[in-house]
């Protein structure tokens, strides 16, 4: 299953109350049960916002310091429903987090937990497709390699890859 890695800076789109409620439950006083509690005060700050914030510094793995509208709380990563992007902004999309395709966002629908982002062909399209993940655009890394006669070979990789390749080596 795919996992976003996300890191201080990325803005991203906190769940809405009904949908991590549904996930997560609730605890005694009435907050969502998660490994930073999501509170009734955190949800009356994203009230009338489109609950989009930007990740300050990380605390552990999936722990970071809010910052806007959740300044004083902490955020997991169970509260985030994906990266944060605007009507139009080319993305890429995956069903499996293994192949992606280039694709222009259009919106997320939430309570649809199968299929939450939504993608048009154009700009200036209704949307077409629901999609189980998205991220920002990649940017491809070009690795040279020699074989055992000495021609170059050259290959496109994702950043995804060249991190792997570092932490092997």
């Amino acid at each position: 299953m795919y996992k976003p890695e996300y890191k201080t800076g990325d803005r991203v789109v906190i769940k809405p109350w009904a949908l991590m409620e549904e996930q997560y439950g609730l605890n005694i006083p009435g907050n969502i049960s998660i490994k930073a509690t999501f509170t009734l005060e955190m949800e009356k700050c994203l009230k009338d916002t489109d609950r989009v914030i930007k990740l300050g510094e990380k605390l552990q793995d999936t722990l970071f310091v809010g910052t806007g509208h959740l300044e004083h709380f902490n955020i997991s990563s169970e509260m985030i429903l994906g990266y944060a992007f605007e009507y139009g902004d080319e993305i890429e999309v995956s069903d499996t987090g293994k192949e992606w395709y280039l694709k222009v966002f259009s919106s997320y629908n939430p309570m649809e937990q199968n299929f939450p982002v939504r993608v048009g062909k154009r700009i200036d399209s209704t949307c077409t497709a629901g999609w189980k993940y998205a991220r920002p655009v990649q940017e491809k890394i070009i690795v040279r390699f020699f074989n055992g006669r000495g021609e170059d070979i050259t290959e496109s990789i994702s950043e995804e890859t060249k991190r792997k390749l570092l932490i092997d080596n």
